[in-house]
């Protein structure tokens, strides 16, 4: 038995043979890689449907999506050298005597081949960059919920630091503290005095720009309403000056 007539490609005998041959084995290379790219995307797209926590968490520590859409950019590059470079192959092989037609016609459908395989990397691509962009959203989610978190914490626990760093104060004066010497029961107004001044400041700190901004507008408002009230004056006078005359300008 003759295993190269069985077999799903034969053995070239002409140097044209082998050169289809060489060509459509590495065709097919590159659509395997793609097939095998797209079930991985598929299966990849069926988990996060499922919508586990634990899953979006690993893909985006392990950063499984960037790390594919740099494979899908280097078989991009590789597919689009091949597409290049196959139309000068067949160029040249077709000016050759001992070049076969059939032969000519196969490279006539890997430059074919390699178009579809481009356009379907590129929709690949594109679909990786959608869901890389869906857990970058997901993450920038979880992100604002622990930060509510903190924030209404931080709400809940800054009135308790208040009192305790009021009542902690080592000074006297401080009410509900059996500090009754009268020496040193302006203490604590002074120190409240203080903190209400450093208040006052900061509060003027972020009142200054407001008040700038405020100040400025309400001024522009001011000189648009002087400079209509001047023309509007101007316009009458010329107005009634032209019916004195008879309806007509003076030049």
């Amino acid at each position: 038995m003759n295993h190269s007539e069985e077999a799903d490609n034969p053995v070239p005998k002409t140097i044209s043979n082998l050169v289809v041959h060489i060509l459509d084995t590495h065709v097919d290379h590159l659509q395997d890689t793609v097939t095998k790219l797209e079930m991985e995307l598929e299966s990849v797209e069926l988990d996060l449907d499922k919508g586990s926590f634990a899953l979006k968490k690993q893909m985006l520590d392990d950063r499984r999506f960037p790390k594919m859409h740099l494979n899908l950019q280097r078989l991009l590059q590789v597919i689009a050298h091949g597409e290049q470079v196959l139309p000068r192959v067949k160029e040249k092989c077709s000016l050759r005597g001992w070049f076969a037609c059939e032969d000519i016609n196969a490279l006539e459908e890997y430059i074919g081949s390699l178009r579809r395989l481009k356009e379907n990397v590129g929709f690949i691509a594109n679909r990786v960059t959608a869901i890389q962009a869906g857990l970058d959203s997901w993450q920038a989610e979880q992100i604002n919920k622990k930060l509510y978190y903190i924030s209404f914490l931080s709400i809940v626990f800054l009135p308790l630091s208040i009192i305790t760093g009021v009542f902690g104060m080592n000074v006297g004066g401080v009410p509900w503290t059996g500090q009754d010497d009268p020496a040193l029961k302006d203490g604590f107004q002074n120190v409240i005095l203080i903190c209400l001044m450093m208040l006052f400041l900061v509060l003027l700190c972020f009142l200054l720009p407001w008040a700038y901004t405020s100040l400025a507008s309400w001024r522009r408002r001011v000189a648009m309403r002087r400079s209509w009230s001047i023309n509007r004056k101007s316009f009458l006078r010329r107005t009634i000056g032209m019916n004195h005359r008879g309806g007509y300008l003076r030049l």
